[in-house]
């Protein structure tokens, strides 16, 4: 209405942007065929201006009219690296080298190839399925969806750790397409720019919606070709196109992906995401469930994640410390010898030393250090928890100490443990070398010995919960292909 309004009353010279300016609000309300047809009106108004060649540059390529759009954006200025340019270069019509231009057409019109197909081939609809999930692509970065995908890009990232990594989460590929088709984007492309595409192509994208996102295992490869691929949900075999990423692939391993047809193929678009044992039953139960798309991509994302760290009470690894001022040294002395603690050897300088132990495992080990120096108590452990438990019992024990200062370091994953060794001081003396110390090297193969014993007994995750010997001594599971027994046999 504003532009439509103010149109009548300014110089010439302005009347091709407003009128550029109600194609964009037609737009906006999903008024495609107005918008196209006002974008052409703001064109014969002022055939150089170049946010109307932009916007009708990128109708032709909907349209699939590679020519057209390539010739908009030449008179737009758009540089050669421009994407939509790029795009449109692969698919610009090429003449079919057979033909001469007064032989009859290949189509059988009778015409001329000249004034029938000539300058208007069309690649065949497996190349031009590419052609397609760009335009939903670039409906979707202008659509209502911007900010799903936004959020879904920081999903996507959240454990790269690189300042572009939000830029190379949008160039990935799996959050535009979870957003396309889980959160139902494609779906409104169709229904606003549907009806701008080659029928071929909108029959194609109509069989698109009826995908489903599975998690599929690969049969076989033929490299730099593509692959044979059975979705594990459906028992289906797909022969699948894909030159570039069956470079990779190795028979036996699982990918999370949509394939889908393309013409007389069957492609993958979005990305191949690899799947390990243990998340496959979990991932099938939400694709299953009409997953929510950030749970998703989250879900599918969680591999990037640093290892986490926790100790063997399972609780996530803080190194805490604090110093306490003690007012009565001999008392707090007794009590911590009579309360849960082992004292160790007192050393010559006269600090006192105590542990709490636990068993975990069949193995004893230190929960938390208390070192008393003159009249500092200092305590030491690797949880808040057992941290805030000792604190709180020597507060009992002495409700009069005073604490000097305090800390706590998260440490529950890689990076943290990287950023907490880059800042503290260097190591005074050299690691502990077992070579050279055999009654460390006996220690520490006893150690080992025990830990194996109990992993038969431990829940693993990768064995979506059983403990390997349970995994191991079922014939039924040891005798299907794609069970976890292999990786237990391995």
């Amino acid at each position: 209405m504003f532009a439509e309004s103010l149109e009548p009353l300014v110089a010439r010279e302005a009347r091709p942007v407003l009128r550029w300016l109600r194609a964009t609000a037609y737009e906006q309300l999903g008024d495609v065929e107005a918008a196209e047809k006002t974008y052409s009106e703001a064109e014969s108004l002022d055939p150089t201006w170049p946010l109307t060649l932009l916007s009708l540059a990128r109708y032709a390529s909907d349209r699939g009219d590679a020519d057209r759009g390539l010739t908009l954006l030449r008179r737009a200025g758009v540089p050669p690296e421009d994407s939509l340019v790029q795009l449109l270069e692969q698919f610009r019509p090429v003449a079919r080298p057979d033909l001469g231009r007064n032989e009859p057409c290949w189509c059988g019109s009778g015409r001329k190839y000249k004034v029938c197909h000539l300058h208007r081939e069309r690649a065949e609809l497996a190349e031009r399925a590419a052609w397609l999930y760009q335009k939903a692509g670039a409906h979707l970065l202008d659509s209502a969806f911007g900010d799903l995908l936004m959020r879904a890009a920081r999903a996507r990232a959240q454990h790269w750790g690189s300042p572009d990594a939000l830029v190379d989460a949008l160039d990935d590929g799996l959050a535009g397409d979870v957003v396309l088709f889980e959160a139902g984007a494609f779906e409104e492309f169709l229904a606003v720019r549907g009806w701008l595409l080659p029928e071929d192509e909108q029959l194609l994208a109509q069989q698109w919606l009826l995908v489903e996102r599975s998690v599929h295992e690969v049969v076989s490869v033929r490299p730099g070709e593509g692959m044979t691929l059975r979705d594990v949900r459906t028992g289906d075999v797909n022969e699948v196109r894909e030159r570039a990423g069956s470079r990779q692939l190795k028979p036996g391993e699982l990918f999370c992906a949509r394939v889908v047809p393309a013409g007389e193929t069957m492609q993958i678009f979005g990305g191949l995401e690899p799947v390990s044992i243990g998340q496959r039953d979990r991932l099938i139960e939400l694709l299953d469930d009409d997953p929510d798309p950030l749970e998703l991509v989250e879900f599918l994302s969680a591999r990037f994640a640093p290892p986490t760290l926790q100790n063997t009470e399972g609780e996530p690894t803080v190194l805490c410390s604090a110093a306490l001022k003690i007012s009565n040294v001999e008392r707090l002395v007794a009590l911590l010898d009579n309360n849960r603690y082992d004292r160790a050897d007192d050393e010559p300088d006269g600090t006192l030393t105590w542990f709490e132990h636990v068993v975990t495992g069949g193995m004893s080990r230190i929960r938390a250090q208390l070192e008393l120096r003159a009249d500092e108590l200092h305590i030491d452990a690797n949880s808040e928890a057992r941290f805030d438990r000792v604190l709180s019992t020597v507060r009992t024990l002495d409700p009069s100490v005073m604490v000097l200062r305090e800390s706590r370091e998260p440490a529950a994953d890689l990076r943290a443990v990287q950023r907490l060794a880059a800042n503290g001081p260097a190591p005074s003396a050299p690691p502990l070398d077992p070579t050279n110390d055999p009654a460390l090297a006996a220690a520490l193969n006893e150690m080992a010995r025990t830990y194996e014993a109990n992993w038969l007994d431990e829940s693993i995750p990768a064995l979506a919960g059983h403990t390997p010997l349970r995994v191991r001594g079922r014939p039924d599971q040891a005798a299907r292909p794609d069970s976890t027994a292999r990786l237990v046999s391995r």
